[in-house]
């Protein structure tokens, strides 16, 4: 298979991973504004934090090979193909269990501790040995260690995965928008400080402005140039799609306070946690691709201040 198919392959699979990620989270925050929520015990407010805090991660684990992508010019790479199966491998550990809590919850809800503690068990269970499975098949077919460079990629290439990674986001973004709105029409909400709501109001418009900015490469690119295999739109949709993350990162950032705040009623721990999220986004979607991105430039052979010859 052709490098590049192989790399919109990584792209593809990446999308079912992403949009489940996000729908989940979208549960996650809308969940402490149900009537339900508020009589469980600490024990299960605490349960919903970890998973919520488990499922941001694993959102910024997913989304992170789209920013090295865009950083890096938006061509074919073995280099971010691997690194697209890196990241879809290590988000599997958040990712089932942030789920597997969630079943805990729910179970607990329904019939008990004991459905509890089944639930959760079988969901670890279930989630990992469905997704480590593969890696018992992968033996005798060793990963290739060649890399392509990003410049091999031809034009109606590099727009092909442009907008692929729009709508890798983009559905997932905008599930979460439709949770987030629906939270304010709670009594939960209505109950929150003001400063907490004008939070939350913010948290909605950044991730508004996130979806409305991914859908944006589609719309130039159909609107603008007819549809034409222009030399200059991957770069245009690249800006377009990190300035995304961007958004997106503030606008969880900003609503993890407001969930936290309604979870705990504590200040001080939900400006500590959304600090953190957005600390954890800004290195996963910013600092760490700017890395690689800089690593993957560096001339063959050559030896950067600090490194080991």
């Amino acid at each position: 298979m052709a490098s590049a198919d192989k790399f919109k392959l990584a792209l593809d699979d990446s999308r079912t991973l992403m949009l489940g990620a996000q729908v989940l989270l979208g549960f996650q925050m809308q969940l402490p504004f149900q009537p339900g929520f508020g009589p469980l015990s600490e024990v299960e407010h605490g349960i919903s934090l970890a998973a919520l805090a488990l499922m941001v991660l694993a959102v910024g684990l997913l989304i992170a090979p789209s920013a090295f992508h865009r950083m890096a010019g938006g061509g074919a790479s073995t280099r971010v193909e691997y690194l697209i199966a890196q990241v879809s491998s290590l988000t599997i550990a958040p990712f089932g269990l942030a789920l597997s809590l969630d079943l805990a919850l729910v179970a607990n809800k329904v019939g008990g501790v004991r459905p509890a503690v089944v639930a959760c068990a079988a969901g670890i269970v279930i989630t990992l040995g469905a997704w480590l499975s593969p890696w018992l098949f992968s033996r005798g077919h060793p990963a290739s260690t060649a890399e392509v460079s990003m410049g091999k990629a031809n034009t109606a290439q590099r727009i092909d995965f442009a907008l692929t990674e729009a709508r890798v986001v983009l559905p997932g973004v905008q599930a979460l928008l439709g949770f987030q709105m629906l939270i304010v029409f709670t009594e939960a909400f209505a109950r929150l400080p003001e400063e907490v709501r004008i939070v939350h109001g913010l948290a909605l418009a950044f991730i508004a402005l996130a979806a409305a900015v991914l859908m944006a490469p589609a719309a130039l690119h159909r609107i603008v140039y007819r549809g034409e295999d222009a030399p200059d739109f991957p770069e245009i949709a690249g800006y377009l799609l990190l300035a995304a993350t961007a958004l997106l990162a503030a606008g969880l950032s900003l609503d993890l306070y407001v969930v936290v705040s309604a979870i705990t009623g504590t200040a001080a721990l939900a400006i500590g946690m959304a600090l953190a999220s957005g600390a954890v986004l800004v290195l996963l979607w910013g600092v760490w691709p700017a890395c690689l991105r800089l690593r993957s430039a560096r001339p063959p052979g050559a030896v950067a201040h600090g490194d080991r010859p």
